[in-house]
């Protein structure tokens, strides 16, 4: 028997959180293949995932900062990564690690082992959506609060549904979920949205709280989300965010960095760049300026940036 540390991605989002922590609970449930599953986290909680947790009298993963290399004669230690497969979004020391498994809704890239593994990939809206069907194709009924939480990530993730990301599944499942606990999954994905303090968010918390590193062309690409119900605030602080997104990219020692500050009112994003973006300005058919470009209608950092700047290769 071993124990498996299972996690999200740096700077972790709602997906991130609750796909570990109910996929864990999901798979000692099971007593899967005679192991424990331990749910960890790379980064602070988001203040939606952080109340919903502790609303529900569930504790928080366990924050680690990297996998050590195992000691002579014992075995590397097994993880299971969700919401992600990339190294560079990933856990320092994830080659002291032996995968034991992904669950996960993003493109694979740079991703290699030396031995089979487990692997649920789908192209749906979230991680959760994921997870949801796990429970049902191991037979298993989720309890409210697993319910609860796997909704509040599908929610937020897809940003109530209206991301390009989001799927007739999703939607299927969410409404199994609502159902089940008595909700419109809709409004209350709006309600778990506006837990987020956005209007105290600093700038450099909008610049790294939602961020993952690409690697574009041979070059270290950042790319950031802040997700808000009313850009204005944002917009006023332009020049701050500029700054912190300079600071961001000099301490990852990334080439460029890309921000969209996205209005989920408004259905848009504000693109903010900075260092070497140029295959970005190709992706996204734009050209920086100082006040950044309104794209109407892009809501999903995965499918409407992320995608055609990697295309633009």
């Amino acid at each position: 028997m071993a124990n498996v540390l299972v996690f999200g991605h740096q700077n972790p989002d709602n997906d991130a959180i609750m796909s570990t922590v109910v996929l864990s609970q999901l798979l000692n449930q099971l007593e899967y293949q005679g192991n424990t599953y331990t749910a960890c986290c790379l980064g602070p909680l988001p203040a939606e995932s952080a109340k919903l947790l502790e609303d529900a009298g569930v504790p928080a993963p366990t924050l680690i900062d990297a996998i050590e290399p195992a000691a002579e004669g014992a075995e590397p230690q097994l993880v299971i990564l969700t919401d992600h497969n990339e190294p560079g979004q990933s856990v320092a020391g994830l080659e002291n690690a032996t995968i034991f498994g992904v669950v996960d809704h993003h493109r694979f890239g740079d991703f290699t082992t030396a031995a089979p593994l487990h692997i649920v990939a789908l192209p749906w809206g979230s991680s959760c959506s994921i997870v949801a069907k796990l429970f049902e194709v191991m037979g298993v009924e989720p309890t409210d609060t697993q319910a609860k939480l796997l909704l509040s990530a599908m929610m937020t993730d897809t940003l109530m549904l209206k991301s390009p990301t989001a799927t007739a599944v999703d939607a299927a499942i969410a409404a199994k979920l609502g159902e089940q606990l008595g909700v419109d999954p809709v409004k209350f994905g709006m309600e778990v949205f506006l837990t987020r303090p956005s209007g105290s968010f600093t700038a450099e918390q909008m610049v790294g709280n939602d961020i993952k590193m690409f690697e574009v062309a041979g070059t270290k690409l950042l790319i950031g989300q802040y997700e808000t119900v009313d850009k204005s605030r944002a917009l006023g602080m332009i020049p701050e965010i500029r700054e912190a997104m300079r600071a961001y990219q000099a301490e990852k020692a990334a080439d460029g960095i890309v921000l969209c500050i996205t209005d989920i009112m408004e259905e848009g994003s504000q693109v903010l760049l900075e260092g070497d973006t140029a295959t970005a300005q190709k992706g996204l058919e734009i050209e920086d300026a100082a006040e950044g470009v309104w794209m109407p209608g892009v809501l999903s950092r995965k499918k409407q940036v992320a995608a055609p700047i990697l295309a633009a290769n």
